[in-house]
């Protein structure tokens, strides 16, 4: 399955076309600000809706310590670290992903408070009670055992701690179309139920604090593009195929078989 997931986001050449698109926008790239990626660095419905969604759902105090599984090229690990003043250190079983998000967090200076490293959200490379928080955007979708992924998050999730989940989850009866992009074929996607999530954490021995979903966000956001496209996109991050992906993501979410909501746990 790990195989699968590396094959389905791997691609090279992230950061090169990330850098001509900035470059033929005019923009100065020994200058950056990290918002200027936002268009494909923040992989998931809403873009940086869906990061500001996360970030309010944290618990954090100045200074606190966050995890963030499957991180991908590091938007949301730069985005909390900012809006929050924490710290971030992020996994993800993409290595060109990893490498990607180290590069960007060198252009705009991050590294002292965001790092990242290749890693399973299924074996967590850190020890018990490390972080104040965890979470994890749009993830779950590619792992088939949710009970081992709750366990591993409420293992390095320090006692008390927050956890927040926002993933796409199935909402409806209808079938998918694949591509999507969480995965090329149905074999190695696992979308399930809000219940299924909340059955595995609470098994883990987290506390179910709040459910929101966001569907209308979702609806809103695949149908509404905006009328000033950013200068990077998520074809930037995933390569040709991305246009299939979306249009069979807004599809499912049209028909409300799919919606993204969001899960706050305590450890």
């Amino acid at each position: 399955m790990a195989s699968s997931v590396i094959e389905h986001y791997g691609n090279d050449g992230i950061v090169s076309r990330i850098i001509s698109a900035l470059e033929e926008a005019d923009f100065d790239i020994n200058n950056l600000q990290p918002d200027v990626f936002a268009g494909a660095d923040e992989f998931h419905i809403g873009g940086r809706k869906g990061s500001e969604f996360v970030a309010s759902a944290l618990n954090m105090q100045s200074g606190h310590h966050v995890l963030d599984l499957g991180s991908g090229i590091g938007g949301p690990a730069r985005y909390i670290a900012n809006t929050l003043d924490v710290t971030v250190e992020g996994i993800d079983l993409t290595p060109e992903f990893v490498e990607a998000a180290i590069e960007i967090t060198e252009m705009v200076g991050m590294t002292e408070r965001v790092s990242f490293q290749v890693g399973s959200a299924t074996s967590i490379p850190f020890d018990d009670d490390t972080f104040d928080a965890t979470t994890m955007l749009h993830v779950g979708m590619n792992i088939s055992d949710k009970e081992l992924l709750f366990s591993e998050m409420a293992r390095v999730t320090k006692p008390n701690g927050s956890i927040v989940v926002y993933d796409v989850m199935r909402t409806g009866e209808g079938g998918l179309v694949f591509p999507m992009p969480w995965s090329s074929t149905p074999e190695y996607s696992f979308v399930d139920t809000k219940d299924a999530y909340v059955k595995a954490a609470e098994n883990a021995g987290l506390e179910l604090l709040t459910v929101d979903d966001h569907t209308e966000m979702a609806v809103s956001f695949f149908n509404n593009p905006p009328s000033e496209p950013p200068p990077v996109n998520l074809g930037h991050l995933m390569g040709t195929g991305m246009p299939e992906m979306f249009a069979n993501a807004q599809n499912a979410i049209n028909s409300g078989t799919i919606g993204p909501i969001l899960l706050r746990f305590a450890n």
